[in-house]
């Protein structure tokens, strides 16, 4: 394919170059001059290419259907009574990544299913089935569902090989498969456009950025290269822009995905610490050019109990340096709880060798995550731990994760905001925001009057609630 496709290049080359040399030259030659002309057959065998692809992924693309119950809406006085609304339904896409004992698991984001009282899977025009949830991780906005193999002629053909992502350049070319707005199997073809991009949807980022055209009901289908191995899952775009897709990348999905099927919850490592880039400012009062440094070190954590200090600058995690902060997550998120960790620092000038005792990073009391309100809205919040309401000075809920292409997201609210009020009502719990947004929904309301803290300062900000 490689050889086929720099073939092509240089037929074209040679042919834009004859043109325009004729071009430049209005003197006439004696001589007939033949253009050169593009193969068919090249072109032919490109297309080829493509389409073996294309028909040899697609049957690991699924259309998955999601029903979520709205809530009830409650008549006024004097004949008070609850009228059921409708279901609400939605739809997005996913990938066989396994087979096991009569068992597909497919792979897809979380935002397609958390919260679905029912799901289903179409896996072709005539077949339907019903699914289960595996397990949700919204730190990464991975989910596997399971569906059995009943009906499924040749089921062990339809999981789908998955590449490297750590391999990946700018420029390859890449295929998404999809069902964006219920147009099943829709295929877009476009390049690698960036890597390792941050967009804030998710705690833990390091998207594909491709131009291949994705939209809604993508998400959670394959990014395919010209092997056709999928190499990322296809999960958000840029509302405001064009040609600004992004896949998570397939080996931190499969991460996720094969904890989810072997524990149903991902176990991640865990240091404590609050970490973050050096920039130019600081790194010339520094006089480092590398590495992240400790802002902050949570009490009798592994980092304490491990040595760190504030002001200590990572440079290297078991012999690998560290450049950046989402390197350095990542490479924490992945070590095994209980294992000895080797970090090398540099403090007060001075580089030291720290053994730090790997924990297991708690689960965030991600209460009402799938409550109605915020599901409804786009949201997950959790509530302040009293640690955090000192170090703030303030009670709220703060947001987790905004949904792409939710309510909230269209709102302006974003991950690590925080609701301090709804309306004129101070907020300090997840059931007081809930009880604050079902009182105006009630109400008839089509917004709510937010006040939030963004980055140390307060604003208003309104809310979509329909």
């Amino acid at each position: 394919m490689i050889t086929l496709l720099l073939t092509l290049s240089i037929l074209l080359s040679l042919a834009l170059g004859c043109k325009a040399q004729q071009v430049g030259n209005p003197t006439p030659s004696p001589q007939k001059v033949e253009k050169p002309a593009l193969s068919s057959n090249l072109l032919s065998q490109f297309e080829q290419e493509l389409t073996t692809i294309v028909e040899a992924v697609s049957p690991s693309v699924v259309t998955i259907f999601t029903t979520q119950e709205a809530p009830s809406i409650e008549t006024p006085f004097p004949f008070p009574f609850q009228i059921p609304s409708p279901e609400r339904r939605s739809l997005g896409s996913g990938v066989i990544i396994d087979y096991r004992k009569g068992k597909f698991y497919i792979l897809t984001n979380s935002h397609v299913v958390q919260g679905a009282k029912a799901i289903r899977v179409r896996f072709d025009r005539h077949t339907e089935k019903r699914a289960r949830l595996v397990g949700i991780d919204p730190k990464t906005d991975v989910a596997v569902i399971e569906v059995d193999d009943r009906d499924i002629p040749n089921p062990e053909s339809r999981v789908v090989r998955l590449g490297d992502s750590d391999k990946l350049k700018v420029g390859q070319l890449v295929i998404a498969i999809g069902n964006p707005y219920g147009l099943e199997r829709t295929v877009t073809v476009g390049v690698i456009s960036a890597l390792k991009r941050a967009i804030g949807i998710t705690q833990y980022e390091s998207f594909i950025q491709t131009d291949a055209a994705i939209n809604p009901g993508n998400s959670g289908g394959p990014l395919v290269n010209i092997r056709g191995e999928v190499i990322g899952v296809n999960t958000a775009i840029l509302a405001e822009g064009q040609g600004l897709g992004f896949a998570i990348p397939i080996n931190l999905a499969r991460w996720v995905a094969d904890q989810l099927i072997e524990k149903g919850r991902v176990v991640r490592g865990w240091l404590g610490v609050v970490i973050q880039d050096i920039s130019p400012e600081m790194a010339e009062n520094l006089g480092v050019k590398e590495g992240v440094i400790i802002a902050q070190i949570m009490p009798g954590s592994p980092a304490d109990k491990g040595g760190l200090k504030v002001g200590d600058i990572v440079v290297e995690v078991e012999g690998q340096k560290v450049s950046e902060v989402r390197e350095l997550q990542f490479k924490i998120m992945k070590m095994e709880p209980g294992k000895e960790m080797s970090l090398k620092v540099i403090r007060e000038g001075k580089v030291l060798v720290l053994k730090v005792k790997v924990g297991e990073m708690p689960e965030e009391r991600q209460v009402g995550e799938v409550e109605q309100g915020q599901a409804d809205l786009g949201l997950v919040l959790r509530e302040l731990t009293p640690e955090e309401e000192r170090r703030l000075g303030v009670k709220g809920v703060l947001v987790v994760r905004v949904m792409p292409n939710s309510l909230a997201m269209q709102s302006g609210l974003m991950s690590g905001d925080l609701i301090l009020q709804v309306g004129n009502r101070n907020i300090s719990n997840v059931r007081e925001f809930q009880q604050s947004i079902d009182a105006l929904k009630e109400a008839g309301r089509e917004s709510a009057l937010l006040l939030i803290r963004r980055r140390g300062n307060n604003l208003f900000l309104v809310l979509k609630l329909r």
